[in-house]
C-alpha cells in the first residue's frame, strides 16, 4: 500500500529526484540519500545535484515520512563538489550508507552516461553528513572488477565485528549478487573484503565469490538489512520487473530457497494499489518491523515526470522466529555487568545488541567527544595509560547511565540494583 510521495520537497529545492536510501544517522534522525536531483519537478533542467541528503524525524511511519532539514541548509546541496558531465563521468550516484560510531560511510557509483559505471568509491562523514572526505585509494573499485558484479552495493553490520556486503552490477541491472564481509574498522581498505563462495564441494569465506541468488537473477538497486533476528534483502528485480524481498535467518543461509515476497510490481495488465509503472529501488526504512514494514520505491517516466521517491507499506514475514525483548529482574540486570550474560537491547532497526556491544557504541562516541581518537601515544610507552584512564572514566560514566536506562526499561527500582 502506498503511503505517500516523499518528493518533490520544494522547501529544500528538491524537485525531480530518485532513490531516497534511508539510514539512521548518528543524531538519531533518518537520513535519506537521493541520487540525481533537479530544481524542477522533472528529469533535467536547473539545479542538478547528486548525492543529496534530507533528514527526517518521522518514526510513526504510517503517518508518512516528512523532512525537516537538508544537508546544506535551506537548499539541499550536492554533498561534495564536482562538475557534472565532465570528461571522466557524468554524475555520482549513492548506492547505500552505513553508520559505525559517529561516522557515516557512503558508497557511490561514478557513471558516464547510462549505464556505464567508471568506478565505485566510499566517502565518509564525521559530522552527520554535512561534510565528506574521500576514503582514499583503497576505497575505490574499478567498474570492470569481479566481472562487473561489484558496482551497486549494500551493507549491514552483523553484530559480530563484521560488515556484510552484497554487490551486483550497475545500471544495466543484468547481474546476480555476490556476498562479502569486512571488519567494521577496515571498510576503507579493499584488501579486507573477504568473498563468500562455493569451491571443492562447499561454501566458505575466502573462496572465489559465487552468485548467491537463483540463476538468471537480474538485480538492480539492492538493500540488505538485519532486523528482529532475520536478514532481509530487498531489491529491484529486473527479470520480473518488481521489488523482490528475500528473508533468511543467517547471512550465509541459502538465498535461493529463502522465503520470497514481491510486494510492489510493474504493470502487468491488472492495476492495483501496489503497481508502479516504471519502478526501481526498494530500500527498507530503518524503523521497519515485520509487523510494520516500509520501503522506499522510485519511479521514472520517459516524459520527465514522475521522477520521484515514494513510501510503501508492505507485507513481509520473518524466516525465523523474532526474538522479543523480555523484561529482566534486578538480579539479571546486575549479572549482566559482571559477565557475558546477554541483555535484550535493540537498536532502532530491530538489531539485537548485547550489553557489551551497547557500551562499546556509547564509549566510541564518548572517546570521540573527548578528543581521544587518533591522539598520539608517547614514544616511550607501548600502551597509553593516560588514554586508558580517560577511557575508563568515560566507560564508568556511561555504565551508570546505561544501568539506569536498563532499569527504567525493565520497570524496576534502580536502587535495588545499586545496593
Amino acid at each position: 500500500m502506498k503511503i505517500r510521495d516523499l518528493t518533490p520537497v520544494p522547501q529544500f529545492g528538491v524537485g525531480g529526484t530518485d532513490l531516497g536510501i534511508p539510514v539512521r544517522v548518528p543524531t538519531g534522525e533518518i537520513g535519506f540519500f537521493f541520487g540525481d536531483t533537479f530544481a524542477e519537478n522533472r528529469v533535467g533542467g536547473p539545479g542538478w545535484r547528486s548525492p543529496v541528503l534530507l533528514y527526517s524525524h518521522t518514526h510513526d511511519l504510517d503517518d508518512g515520512v516528512r523532512f525537516h532539514r537538508a544537508a546544506g541548509g535551506n537548499h539541499a546541496k550536492q554533498l561534495w563538489d564536482y562538475p557534472h558531465n565532465n570528461p571522466e563521468f557524468n554524475t555520482v550516484l549513492p548506492t547505500d550508507a552505513i553508520v559505525i560510531g559517529s561516522r557515516i560511510y557512503l558508497h557511490v557509483l561514478a557513471v558516464r552516461g547510462l549505464p556505464d559505471t567508471r568506478w565505485t568509491e566510499i566517502q565518509y562523514s564525521d559530522d552527520n553528513g554535512e561534510t565528506w572526505t574521500h576514503g582514499g585509494p583503497k576505497a575505490r573499485w574499478e567498474g570492470w572488477e569481479f566481472g562487473g558484479h561489484r558496482r551497486m552495493l549494500t551493507w549491514e553490520r552483523g553484530g559480530d565485528g563484521f560488515v556484510y556486503v552484497m554487490t551486483t552490477g550497475g545500471l544495466e541491472r543484468d547481474k546476480n549478487v555476490l556476498l562479502f564481509r569486512c571488519p567494521e574498522d577496515q571498510l576503507l581498505d579493499r584488501d579486507f573484503y573477504e568473498p563468500w563462495g562455493f569451491s571443492n564441494g562447499s561454501w566458505a569465506w575466502g573462496n572465489p565469490p559465487t552468485p548467491i541468488l537463483p540463476v538468471g537473477s537480474k538485480v538492480g538497486e539492492l538493500c540488505l538489512r538485519r532486523m528482529q533476528n532475520n536478514w532481509v534483502l530487498s531489491y529491484f528485480n529486473e527479470a520480473e520487473y518488481n521489488i523482490t524481498i528475500r528473508v533468511v535467518g543467517q547471512i550465509t543461509d541459502n538465498w535461493h530457497t529463502a522465503p520470497t515476497f514481491r510486494p510492489v510490481r510493474g504493470p502487468s495488465g491488472n492495476g492495483g494499489p501496489d503497481v508502479v509503472t516504471r519502478l526501481y529501488g526498494g530500500y527498507v526504512h530503518p524503523d521497519s518491523t515485520f509487523d510494520n514494514f516500509h520501503i522506499i520505491v522510485s519511479e521514472w517516466a520517459e516524459s520527465g515526470w514522475p521522477y520521484r521517491a515514494m513510501q510503501f507499506r508492505v507485507q513481509v514475514q520473518p524466516a525465523v522466529p523474532i526474538e522479543e525483548d523480555e523484561h529482566m529482574s534486578a538480579r539479571e540486570v546486575a549479572a549482566a555487568f559482571r559477565d557475558d550474560h546477554p541483555v535484550a537491547l535493540y537498536d532502532g532497526s530491530g538489531r539485537k545488541l548485547d550489553l557489551r556491544e551497547a557500551i562499546a557504541e556509547i564509549l566510541w562516541k564518548e572517546v570521540t567527544n573527548l578528543g581521544l581518537e587518533g591522539r598520539p601515544v608517547p614514544a616511550d610507552r607501548k600502551d597509553d595509560q593516560f588514554g586508558h584512564i580517560l577511557s575508563t572514566h568515560a566507560l564508568a560514566e556511561q555504565n551508570n547511565k546505561l544501568l539506569r536506562a536498563l532499569c527504567e526499561k525493565a520497570g524496576i527500582d534502580v536502587d535495588e540494583v545499586l545496593t
